[in-house]
């Protein structure tokens, strides 16, 4: 389990020792000895994955004081997962443990009971809320698409538990005799960043733009994609195409705006007219939305989807963006802004000097832990 900072423990011992100087009763001391454990899965983290969540703990963006992370894969991926689990063991990491998915399951039965579904429902039961983290684009195949030539599938195996995973979840078009997890656990909190936005889209039976450039601007060339100006770039493969010897360029960024009040403006007290910049890093992109999902907030020009809720499930949220990138945080990180330019660029700086970004991206995170803590109590 993972503990807060040493100052917080010694100020537990202090208070606890005070109250029983003062004959204050046992159970009472317990109350502030004992802080609540959160369990939280997520879907196939990477190494960079995990350093986030331990850099958003240790920053407290995350709030918890102890959480339990439960990192998901497959048998077939056990190969890959060892570098992954060296990690874990060389930097003490005791908070975090791995779930092993076992079976395969043929394409005709992803949407369906099949031989994980008894494996989604112990993680649904034995966690508090579950993350399906960013990565490789999703093959075009599982929405009944064929690829175009820009798609990348790099880890399909991921793709197919993913997106099973999400239709047991929520339930989807594709099976609408199907009965959702969360019909028995409503309130349990989905968040979906990025590739785990468009795989929850096409787990509900929606589809994706396999290319934004190509599909939604029609460009071919990365030149032409970046004289869109800054809204219309979502990643920055582009910048780095032109300039390949800049190894440090910094991260694509571009407003957001919300459409309708949603979890946003209501949980997150965020403004209608707010914009906030997003960190961007994809090319994909929800085209057809699945079923009962509701757009809550759009790149500038309204081309992109950048927020999803669920009309059914309240704890449910999409986002096309990461705010979980711990170096968006760190005071004394730094990049080149552009190319020929010093290494001077600092994200958590961006984001204070363009409010109301850095609240947002805390907001979400807020929202986040107590969603989890308003569940886990009930």
């Amino acid at each position: 389990m993972r503990l807060k900072p040493l100052f917080s423990r010694i100020f537990t011992t202090f208070a606890v020792l005070i109250l029983f100087i003062l004959g204050i009763p046992g159970d009472a001391q317990a109350g502030i000895e004992k802080d609540k454990s959160f369990t939280i899965a997520m879907c196939r983290p990477k190494i960079s994955q995990i350093k986030n969540i331990e850099q958003l703990l240790e920053k407290d963006i995350i709030t918890f004081d102890r959480i339990h992370l439960v990192g998901i894969f497959h048998e077939s991926e056990s190969d890959r997962y060892k570098h992954v689990k060296k990690y874990v063991r060389k930097h003490g990491l005791s908070w975090v443990e791995f779930k092993v998915l076992k079976g395969k399951v043929k394409p005709a039965d992803y949407f369906k009971e099949n031989l994980w579904t008894d494996q989604f429902k112990k993680i649904v039961e034995t966690t508090d809320g579950i993350i399906f983290p960013g990565g490789w684009d999703f093959p075009p195949s599982i929405y009944n698409e064929d690829p175009i030539l820009m798609s990348d599938v790099r880890t399909p195996i991921r793709h197919t538990y993913e997106v099973s995973f999400l239709f047991h979840l929520l339930g989807g078009s594709r099976n609408p005799q199907f009965v959702p997890l969360l019909e028995t656990k409503k309130d349990y909190t989905v968040l979906g960043i990025c590739l785990g936005c468009q795989t929850m889209n096409v787990a509900c039976g929606g589809s994706l733009y396999q290319d934004i450039p190509q599909q939604l601007y029609n460009l071919n060339t990365p030149g032409e994609v970046l004289k869109l100006g800054k809204d219309a770039i979502h990643s920055s493969r582009y910048l780095e195409a032109l300039n390949p010897l800049d190894k440090k360029l910094g991260p694509a960024f571009h407003r957001i705006k919300f459409v309708k009040e949603s979890l946003f403006t209501n949980l997150m007290k965020m403004k209608l007219s707010d914009t906030p910049y997003v960190l961007t890093s994809h090319h994909q992109a929800i085209k057809k939305l699945g079923k009962d999902l509701e757009v809550i907030a759009t790149s500038m020009d309204g081309k992109i989807v950048e927020g999803i809720g669920h009309l059914k499930y309240k704890n449910v949220l999409g986002i096309q963006f990461h705010p979980e990138v711990y170096a968006l945080y760190m005071k004394n990180k730094f990049y080149q802004e552009a190319p020929g330019k010093k290494r001077n660029f600092n994200l958590r700086k961006f984001l204070l000097a363009n409010p109301p970004t850095m609240d947002f991206h805390k907001k979400i995170w807020s929202w986040f832990c107590s969603s989890i803590e308003n569940e886990s109590t009930k």
